[in-house]
């Protein structure tokens, strides 16, 4: 028999951490490895910000109850809430094809969720709000494995070359870090430092708030004369960006000092 747990919270960004947690544990005890464990974090994550975001009336919160299903070989995730109705079949598919001049900010969450679950139930509750399951299997059931879920908090340090900022970044950026990203890498932007590089080599995870941010600042930078690159892409934080086109935005290099020199090219 499977292990089931629970969890209920409000509706809001502080909660992610316990939330996310939970869903990572389900994953490692039905055996999956690292990327498992890293895709039913990101798929949730985006269910919880959608609620967060889209399904209570802002700033008013509501309940959120996360149910975690764990079996040899797969696990099944289950939100409840009490929010209004909404169908995630129907949300419009992203734009992966156009340039940066034209890509919309944002707009991914839905499409991540249904590329990186096997299966994606929906249905509305009796009474109020929604039914959301997740599917993730794993093929052959493993050991369970331990896996570094990245910090709770985020760190940014940066360094100046020249007119060149490097900001290096540590932890998980998630619905409750990305607005420091933003604000950090957006004000070397704006103060100035219109060629920046962002060191990845200590993120461990991104959703699509990370992305929102990434692309946000590329068209600061671009529309300024300057350009933003990313060095020390890890492998979970290469599969986000390759889903979602943006691998064909910004340029990729194995680590800082490559980046660097890049400009001077």
């Amino acid at each position: 028999m499977g292990v089931v747990r629970m969890i209920q919270a409000e509706a809001r960004v502080e909660a992610l951490p316990a939330l996310l947690d939970l869903a990572t544990t389900g994953a490692r005890e039905a055996g999956a490895d690292e990327s498992g464990q890293h895709d039913v974090r990101l798929a949730v994550e985006e269910v919880l910000m959608n609620i967060i975001n889209h399904g209570y009336p802002p700033g008013a919160g509501g309940p959120v109850t996360l149910q975690v299903a764990a079996a040899p070989g797969s696990v099944t995730v289950t939100v409840l809430d009490e929010a209004r109705p909404f169908a995630p079949e129907r949300a419009p598919a992203p734009d992966l094809a156009s340039g940066w001049e034209s890509r919309p900010v944002g707009g991914l969450g839905w499409y991540l969720v249904y590329k990186l679950m096997d299966e994606v139930r929906h249905r509305p509750r009796d009474a109020q709000g929604n039914e959301l399951t997740l599917l993730k299997r794993f093929g052959p059931a493993a050991a369970p494995t331990s896996t570094n879920s990245g910090n709770r908090t985020m760190q940014i340090e940066v360094e100046r070359r020249g007119t060149l900022a490097i900001a290096k970044v540590r932890g998980n950026i998630d619905g409750l870090t990305a607005p420091e990203l933003e604000r950090v890498l957006g004000g070397e932007v704006t103060g100035g430092s219109a060629n920046l590089v962002v060191a990845f080599e200590g993120v461990d995870y991104t959703s699509s708030a990370g992305l929102r941010v990434l692309l946000s600042v590329v068209k600061e930078a671009r529309s300024r004369g300057g350009d933003v690159r990313l060095a020390g892409v890890r492998e979970n934080v290469r599969k986000v960006l390759d889903l979602s086109g943006f691998t064909g935005i910004l340029k990729l290099f194995p680590d800082v000092d490559a980046a660097a020199r890049s400009f001077a090219a």
